[in-house]
């Protein structure tokens, strides 16, 4: 059985894009770049809603030297190369291979690989997706950068909160920005 891990980074207010559906707010540093090259290590699947995956294809591919631009080259080299699942009833075609365009219930796709074997799956940003496969009890590892700002609305990362879903802690990660990195795990 696979193993299924949200990574986001939100505001102290839980949200994960502004009220504009920006995320201009986000600050990375070093401890970032540690963060998310730990939490890529295990993955071998990436999952995303339509909106986080044309953000990042606009980014990653692009970029040619990583190291300039302030990134763990790790991060763009591992995302460009990994298999890419986009839950999607418009996307047509995705520049940013490899990717299939999945056009089914996230919940019973997530399921369906989660059943399977190999390496974690890993869902990144992606609210709508988020918030299905968490009511469904499928996330497993619950990676969250918390920032320290609050934005006062915008697009909450779990907006469907028709039901409790206690968490364990299973670590803190304060870094120097004031950023916390939280790890969850589904109390069993």
């Amino acid at each position: 059985m696979r193993k299924v891990s949200l990574d986001s980074l939100v505001s102290l207010d839980g949200y994960y894009t502004d009220a504009k559906s920006q995320i201009d707010w986000f600050e990375f540093d070093d401890a970032d770049m540690a963060w998310s090259h730990d939490a890529l290590s295990d993955v071998g699947t990436l999952v995303f809603g339509r909106k986080t995956y044309e953000e990042f294809s606009g980014i990653f591919p692009k970029m040619k030297d990583p190291a300039k631009l302030g990134w763990d080259p790790f991060i763009p080299e591992t995302l460009n190369a990994l298999p890419k699942i986009v839950f999607s009833k418009g996307l047509q075609e995705g520049s940013w291979k490899p990717v299939s365009i999945v056009r089914t219930d996230p919940v019973k796709e997530i399921a369906r690989l989660k059943e399977g074997t190999g390496k974690e799956i890993q869902i990144v940003g992606s609210g709508s997706i988020v918030s299905s496969i968490v009511r469904a009890g499928l996330v497993d590892d619950f990676r969250l950068r918390v920032q320290p700002i609050l934005l006062g609305s915008g697009r909450s990362l779990f907006p469907d909160r028709a039901e409790r879903q206690r968490l364990k802690l299973v670590s803190v990660t304060p870094f120097k920005s004031g950023v916390l990195g939280l790890r969850y795990e589904p109390r069993k």
